[in-house]
């Protein structure tokens, strides 16, 4: 019997420890990506340049941080277009990768995953095929990153951020999409992805990890 208000008690402790997180976590200021506007044009052999977007791309996307780019490497024909968009903990605010391309006009035709080497890891990334009318199919890969946790998945990346922010660590996001135009191979058109990848996987944290941008003392 005397356990009954022991338990009660304890069940009070954790119940105010947690509320006390959760208040914590709903209430730290934004912390700004200083670097990532200096993320390099020049990746490998790939040169990169910066694709113009309007005012209300920004403003639909809902952060300040995201450029889109084409990548031309002399090994191949066809650019690889880049688009990095970064989020910090206090508004991760993703959209789905095929309402993105949708609201601009392309149709998604086919929505897969494949596996690709990340960082020393083989993880499952997504896979569009996209379409504008009748003109060229595109081929798309994309993840979202939190601080090295890769995943297709929006919950998970939230469940990941709150977790962060429960252990009162700061946490960012950023999504990271690679498109390129299908030819007559798509197995061509897919090596020709994952080899950007594979000169862009190393450099991404340190223009988007929280523990790179931030001082955290």
């Amino acid at each position: 019997m005397k356990k009954k208000p022991l338990n009660f008690i304890v069940v009070i402790i954790l119940t105010s420890i947690a509320a006390g997180l959760v208040f914590a976590a709903n209430n730290t200021e934004p912390f700004q990506n200083n670097k990532f506007y200096d993320f390099p044009l020049e990746i490998g052999d790939w040169k990169g340049r910066e694709i113009a977007m309007s005012d209300y791309v920004y403003q639909g996307i809902e952060t300040q941080y995201l450029f889109l780019r084409n990548y031309y490497s002399p090994r191949y024909n066809t650019p690889v277009n880049l688009s990095i968009v970064w989020f910090d903990d206090t508004n991760i605010a993703f959209h789905a990768p095929e309402a993105c391309l949708g609201g601009v006009g392309n149709t998604v035709k086919e929505k897969t995953t494949t596996n690709m080497n990340i960082n020393g890891q083989n993880l499952e990334i997504g896979k569009l095929i996209v379409g504008l009318n009748n003109q060229q199919q595109q081929m798309v890969l994309y993840y979202f990153d939190v601080d090295g946790y890769i995943t297709t998945s929006q919950t998970d990346i939230r469940l990941h951020v709150l977790k962060k922010r429960l252990l009162l660590k700061r946490a960012s996001a950023s999504f990271i999409r690679i498109m390129a135009p299908i030819t007559n191979d798509q197995d061509v058109d897919m090596d020709m992805m994952k080899d950007f990848l594979l000169d862009l996987n190393p450099i991404i944290p340190e223009y988007t990890y929280t523990d790179n941008i931030i001082n955290l003392k």
